[in-house]
């Protein structure tokens, strides 16, 4: 089995953790959808990835904040615009807005637990330093032309915008592994490659 690096698009309790694998050139097999923490760990194992890109926060913001120190460096980076994760109080009081929190915070849980190499990011931001800034395009257009121009094989099917983020996130921690990002506090985000140029 090839080197793999994983990524997690973590939704909430409906949408569930969208996964993807590749090798840095190569989507290793199609992304999966899954719909709890311990199954996301369960298919991962047989795998080893050398690290896992995570896209929820890692933690809550510390009570009395709205924000994390990590976010505010990140978004007077001026990379793109970010949703700030409360505090336990904000989480409280918004549980049906924040379950995708809840649910990330659990997979960050069950990564610890299994001793999984993983870091959060963030692939709106990773798409932007590949591809350049969104503006106006839609969302989905912008992400798929923003793949598309990495050139990673094994890419054979449709993907939603969930499967795009996993593959973004996948692509995240491969290039954190080779040195190729920069960090804001827990937040990793790829240095930014030429236009056309995949990672690898």
């Amino acid at each position: 089995m090839s080197a793999a690096w994983a990524g997690v698009d973590v939704g909430a309790w409906r949408k569930g953790f969208h996964v993807a694998l590749v090798d840095g050139r190569r989507l290793l097999a199609p992304p999966v959808r899954l719909s709890s923490a311990g199954e996301v760990v369960k298919f991962l194992t047989p795998w080893h990835p050398r690290a896992v890109g995570v896209d929820s926060p890692r933690a809550l913001a510390p009570d009395g904040l709205r924000s994390r120190p990590c976010e505010r460096a990140f978004v007077a980076a001026g990379i793109c615009a970010l949703r700030f994760t409360p505090d336990r109080r904000g989480l409280a009081a918004n549980p049906g807005y924040y379950a995708w929190v809840v649910n990330g915070l659990e997979l960050w849980r069950a990564f610890d637990a299994a001793g999984v190499t993983a870091l959060e990011c963030f692939p709106t931001a990773s798409w932007t330093r590949w591809y350049g800034p969104r503006r106006q395009q839609p969302r989905g257009r912008w992400s798929q032309r923003a793949l598309r121009s990495l050139r990673l094989t094994g890419v054979k099917t449709p993907l939603d915008q969930d499967e795009r983020d996993a593959i973004g996130a996948a692509l995240t921690a491969y290039e954190w592994s080779h040195g190729r990002c920069e960090v804001f506090g827990d937040i990793v985000v790829p240095a930014a490659l030429a236009r056309g140029k995949r990672p690898g």
